[in-house]
């Protein structure tokens, strides 16, 4: 069932069941207001029958005549009837009621004034001190006025909560399909994603909070998809174009070996050269793995980024005969402990370090470490060939060379596996670049 069919069959419910408890109450409260409204109306007709009847002897022609005015404009004498103290008709016109019975008599005659309520009158008996003795007044009035005021006011309930069901049912369609608008498009985008277009985020211009949360929590997942997607195909990228090299050299010289006999220290010779193209490869996996994606957990632990830098420079001038100037900006101390891998952080910065000591051909690099806004940064300046700007957007990228890099060596691997390294740090990574050379900026 439709959200918005639901909706309506709930608001219908709803409104349904409040109307009938409400509509009851009014019933009941109306039906009451107009029993007492009768009660007290005939409690007023009994005492002007009284007096027309009982009191003829001690008022004046005139006073006698506007009694039985006014009497007979509210009541009909066949609605009156006076019983003396033996219950005997004394006067009036009404026939005699199985209903008026003695024990109603008595309740009259103790508590003054008594009501009872029948299939088709209401009834009111009023107990009348006289000179001429002691009388129940009893009068009655027909319930069919009663009946047709009820019965109109139950008519316009029912035909107002009809009305009002029929208007709910529509405003609760409408508004369904206002809220279900968003959810339709929803739908309609994610039908029409493909391949190409799978890991783009829906936008939907008019919405609301709910459905904005689920568009963001949406694109958060299809978002990670597309990066567990991207993780396995530069994996398989990566392998097919990393692992191609040691396995050739691998099977290269067990074929050479496996093409003649050979002394102890000749195959003593390929062995060691087996462990080291094995060794090769087993690097070249882990670096596939990071490069990846595939390996994200990694033990961090409190470290000082000096102490990394320094050891980096170090292996730079024992292995390259490097050139490195470092220049020391920080103030607070603090800034220069965070918490990291050293081995990655390690292998990240002094792959840095070996483009800028390669790409400038041994010159001169310098390293500023200082402080900005609060944050540790640490720059690279190099004087090398530089990178093209049409190329410095596409840098980072797996397997990427520039241009101008055709007379040196790489596979355009470690820039973007130090980059990985970096994000798994949170460290911000940054290139400029001209015709002078090239400075990266790492902002931690």
């Amino acid at each position: 069932m439709k959200l918005k069919h639901r909706l309506s069959i709930y608001s219908v419910s709803i409104f349904s069941v409040i109307t009938l408890i409400i509509s009851t109450m009014i019933y009941i409260s109306f039906y009451a207001v107009m029993e007492r409204k009768e009660r007290e109306s005939l409690e007023s007709k009994s005492l002007l029958a009284a007096i027309y009847y009982l009191e003829q002897d001690e008022l004046s022609f005139v006073e006698h005549e506007s009694i039985k005015s006014q009497l007979l404009k509210t009541i009909s004498r066949k609605n009156i009837i006076l019983l003396d103290k033996n219950n005997k008709r004394f006067n009036g016109d009404m026939p005699a009621v199985e209903a008026i019975d003695s024990a109603f008599m008595d309740r009259v005659r103790k508590e003054r004034i008594a009501h009872f309520v029948t299939a088709d009158f209401f009834y009111n008996g009023r107990f009348y001190e006289d000179n001429q003795g002691d009388f129940v007044v009893v009068t009655r009035e027909s319930k069919e006025e009663f009946k047709e005021q009820m019965g109109s006011l139950l008519q316009i309930l029912l035909i107002v909560s009809l009305l009002g069901i029929i208007s709910i049912f529509i405003v609760s369609q409408y508004l369904g399909t206002v809220a279900y608008e968003p959810i339709v498009r929803i739908i309609n985008e994610i039908k029409r994603k493909d391949t190409k277009n799978f890991n783009e985020p829906i936008v939907l211009k008019k919405s609301y909070y709910e459905i904005d949360d689920l568009i963001l929590t949406y694109n958060h997942f299809v978002d990670r998809i597309a990066k567990t997607f991207n993780v396995q195909k530069n994996f398989i990228d990566y392998v097919s174009h990393e692992l191609r090299t040691p396995i050739t050299a691998l099977l290269g010289t067990l074929e050479v070996t496996k093409s003649k006999k050979r002394t102890v220290e000749e195959y003593e010779v390929v062995i060691s050269q087996l462990k080291q193209y094995t060794t090769d490869l087993q690097d070249t996996l882990d670096n596939m793995a990071l490069l990846s994606g595939a390996k994200t957990s990694f033990e961090f632990s409190m470290l000082r980024v000096d102490e990394i830098i320094w050891s980096v420079i170090e292996n730079a001038v024992l292995y390259h005969q490097a050139k490195v100037e470092v220049e020391m900006e920080v103030q607070k101390n603090e800034l220069l402990s965070f918490e990291g891998n050293e081995k990655l952080l390690e292998l990240a910065i002094g792959n840095l370090l070996e483009n800028a000591l390669k790409y400038s051909n041994n010159d001169v690099v310098k390293v500023i470490i200082k402080e900005n806004k609060g944050r540790l940064m640490i720059l690279l300046k190099d004087k090398g060939i530089g990178i093209l700007q049409e190329d410095i957007y596409n840098i980072k990228q797996n397997f990427f060379r520039g241009k101008n890099v055709k007379g040196y060596q790489g596979k355009g691997i470690g820039l973007s596996m130090a980059n990985v390294i970096f994000q798994l740090h949170r460290i911000n990574l940054e290139i400029e670049s001209d015709g002078s050379g090239t400075t990266v900026i790492l902002t931690f």
